[in-house]
């Protein structure tokens, strides 16, 4: 993961991805803050809200890397989920109180039976409670304040839509509060774990929601854990207090992501030095090969990423300059 030379990490014109591991109870927002006082970065944005009531991966840029954020956004996302079937929550988790519960959940087997049914590309409206902006403002804030809230249907992709483990347990409502444990009023309930892959955009919750309303007993998301955001992983994520420390005591670079893995989809060119001159100056310039059409990522002979351009007539068009001649 090494990609900056020592010591110029915190320079406003370097930066790459961190992938941060967040845990239960924290805001994204809240450890972007922290990963910006850490390292001194001025220009430090997540890539992709997680949840406050899920842990796991989360990308972070840094420096100039946050132009490049939106390419990190759009990658496919692996979860691993826990479904409580037989309840319902305004949010779609336990953020909030139950607003109905069914006696009998739904047998394994009928659970089983649903879940093709939301694979491949399945239409799917945000929960209410969503960062989703509704006339400027977000939906949550709307949701929490008892307004209603009208979010538009969107087309996401589930790849991967697997049951991994299932188990019945006695819930209860106290005070408006779920309770798990036997009670005299405690019904039936039955927890289903779910490996998940799909595409940016999609609701874990959401989609917990409508297979809970396809088995009409509703369901409710218990647990999320992020496990990948393309090829950042929970098993190569990092802590806040370990980039801390990194930061400290001069060793951060080792922790980053080089800023080109956020588009190692796009196809790689090599360029002369006369031709990187022009990119790094932001100047449009002559193909060597005359024919690559579309959005490169183009690199120098000693194999330093230079910029993306797009290939138009014989030319390279500069889309962004990372490496500039300053």
């Amino acid at each position: 993961m090494l990609m900056i030379g020592k010591g110029d990490f915190r320079s406003p014109d370097k930066g790459g991805f961190a992938n941060i591991f967040k845990p239960i109870g924290m805001r994204s927002t809240q450890a972007v803050g922290k990963v910006r006082r850490s390292t001194n970065f001025r220009r430090v944005g997540h890539c992709g809200t997680l949840d406050p009531l899920a842990w796991g991966v989360l990308p972070i840029a840094l420096g100039r890397a946050t132009r490049l954020s939106r390419h990190v956004l759009g990658m496919d996302k692996t979860y691993e989920a826990v479904m409580l079937c037989g309840v319902s929550t305004a949010s779609d988790d336990l953020e909030t109180n139950p607003v109905s519960m069914v006696e009998l959940a739904p047998d394994v087997q009928s659970v089983v039976d649903v879940l093709p049914l939301f694979t491949g590309n399945i239409e799917q409206v945000p929960p209410d409670y969503s960062a989703i902006q509704v006339g400027g403002v977000r939906a949550y804030r709307v949701a929490r304040k008892g307004g209603q809230v009208a979010l538009r249907s969107r087309w996401v992709r589930v790849d991967q839509l697997k049951l991994t483990a299932a188990a019945r347990v006695p819930i209860s409502v106290t005070g408006e509060k779920l309770q798990i444990g036997n009670s005299f009023d405690s019904i039936d309930a039955l927890l289903v774990g779910l490996k998940i892959k799909c595409s940016s955009g999609t609701y874990v919750r959401a989609l917990v929601r409508d297979i809970g309303l396809r088995l009409g007993c509703g369901a409710t998301l218990f647990g999320l854990v992020r496990t990948g955001v393309g090829p950042f992983t929970l098993s190569n994520a990092t802590e806040i207090w370990q980039l801390d420390i990194a930061a400290r005591e001069n060793y951060l670079e080792t922790l980053l992501y080089p800023p080109d893995v956020a588009v190692e989809h796009l196809p790689a060119t090599m360029v002369g030095t006369e031709v990187g001159t022009h990119l790094q100056n932001g100047r449009r310039c002559m193909q060597r090969q005359r024919s690559l059409t579309g959005i490169h990522r183009l690199y120098d002979s000693d194999g330093q990423f230079l910029a993306l351009a797009s290939g138009e007539n014989g030319d390279w068009k500069p889309e962004l300059v990372w490496q500039s001649s300053e």
